[in-house]
């Protein structure tokens, strides 16, 4: 499975089966996604920073609440998740987190916020490979959240998003940083892709830093 960010919350997970777009962006959240090609497209909540699913090329088929879906050989679970007001931990509009299982592998995506689905019965957050997390950006919550949901969830990968790009060369995004501090874990140097097979795992937690980048 090969993994970018596309900017804001935007990711685009291949497999050898199928595209999948989560979270498609419009440009004035501040990023320029291109226009990714996908075989599905997932959408958290309904606003232009998570719902531009004309930005994406094709005719994919599009996931935009809670249910279980079968496509292209990939699985994908939505469940509603709670998205905090900014300064405060009530509930606001819905909020839709994703897993994806395909290829061995289970990736979750908490779209605008952070905090994990409170009604999960079949357990499909306990057991996460890839954790994608918004840290930062005018519509996601703040980094000591988020790291405390990758506490919570402990996942082996963990890939945040929804942060500005560098302040200046050689320097880390305020949230980045924060987010990195209050996990106690290393970024190490942004990648392009992530590319990676169950094997390929590793057995020690770690955070995956990528760049923004159009596909």
């Amino acid at each position: 499975m090969d993994v970018n960010w596309l900017g804001h919350a935007c990711v685009r997970l291949r497999t050898r089966q199928a595209a999948v777009v989560m979270d498609p962006a419009s440009r004035d959240a501040g990023f320029d996604m291109g226009r990714p090609g996908a075989d599905i497209v997932t959408i958290s909540r309904h606003h232009p920073h998570h719902s531009h699913a004309t930005g994406v090329r094709g005719q994919p088929i599009i996931i935009d609440g809670p249910g279980e879906y079968e496509i292209e050989g990939v699985q994908l679970f939505g469940l509603p998740s709670p998205l905090p007001r900014d300064g405060g931990d009530a509930p606001s509009e819905r909020n839709t987190a994703y897993v994806v299982e395909a290829e061995g592998l289970h990736v979750a995506h908490l779209g605008s916020g952070c905090t994990p689905p409170r009604e999960d019965e079949a357990g499909l957050f306990s057991n996460i490979d890839i954790l994608i997390v918004p840290i930062g950006g005018d519509e996601s919550v703040a980094p000591e959240r988020a790291a405390r949901t990758v506490r919570d969830l402990e996942p082996t990968i963990v890939i945040p998003v929804g942060y500005d790009g560098p302040a200046a060369v050689g320097e880390q995004p305020a949230a980045l940083r924060a987010f990195l501090d209050a996990t106690g874990l290393s970024g190490g140097e942004p990648l392009a892709r992530l590319s990676i097979r169950p094997r390929g795992l590793g057995e020690e937690q770690r955070v995956v830093l990528l760049e923004a980048s159009r596909r």
